[in-house]
């Protein structure tokens, strides 16, 4: 049983990443980095529970974000990635972090609505809009990147796969192509979560290195004859 949850729990914290995101896309939209302030409070103080709701939800999903990519991270190294896993990991506590950040400035602005005034929300919301959305792009672009690139090298994962992944990070590098790769980044883990799911259940394949040349072909030592009285 517990093998089995060790096996699970990856693909199902990727499933979970991609179903929270989306629920918290839909409940929460917040205003742009460009509205005025007496638009940001309005908006915080007429959208209190659907904002607490995401809040939790995007909270979620960061700490899911980080177990997802963290399991894949281990099944890339144990195929002989190295620091292409190490960068996986490294990129997917980024984007977690950026999503728990979210979450936290977003707290900020529900909760200092009526303290705040209109300049002082207006800045706020430029900072919470920017920063997470830099941070997010950034370690959706060193995840991506890497672990497609691990993908090909150790073919441990389908190619046609691998490619689509390294593009994915690619465009998530570009900057103007953020918002696109962060879209197609949805369909992406669940796929790779399917695959990390099927093929976590069969066993590493074992390489056994082969003899040096100068030890195969070494004459063989013929032992001592012993000697006998005639």
């Amino acid at each position: 049983m517990a093998q089995r949850w060790k096996r699970l729990t990856p693909p199902l914290a990727g499933v979970a990443l991609v179903a929270l995101v989306v629920v918290g896309l839909f409940l929460q939209d917040t205003p742009d980095a460009g509205s005025s302030g007496a638009k940001v409070i309005d908006y915080y103080t007429t959208h209190e529970g659907r904002t607490g709701a995401s809040l939790v939800i995007f909270g979620y999903a960061g700490v899911m974000s980080i177990i997802f990519y963290a399991g894949l991270a281990t099944y890339l190294r144990r195929r002989g990635a190295e620091l292409t896993a190490t960068l996986t990991v490294a990129g997917g506590v980024v984007f977690g972090a950026s999503l728990c950040l979210a979450s936290g400035t977003a707290a900020v602005l529900l909760d200092g609505t009526d303290k705040l005034s209109p300049q002082a929300a207006e800045a706020l919301n430029r900072v919470s809009e920017d920063l997470f959305w830099v941070m997010m792009i950034a370690g959706l672009m060193i995840a991506t990147l890497s672990m497609g690139i691990a993908m090909l090298q150790t073919k441990s994962m389908p190619k046609a796969l691998g490619i689509v992944t390294v593009v994915v990070g690619v465009v998530a590098a570009s900057g103007i192509g953020g918002w696109f790769a962060f879209m197609g980044s949805g369909p992406l883990i669940l796929v790779i979560a399917g695959y990390l799911y099927q093929r976590t259940g069969q066993p590493d394949a074992i390489t056994i290195p082969d003899v040096p040349d100068q030890r195969a072909s070494a004459p063989a030592v013929e032992a001592p004859r012993s000697k006998t009285k005639a």
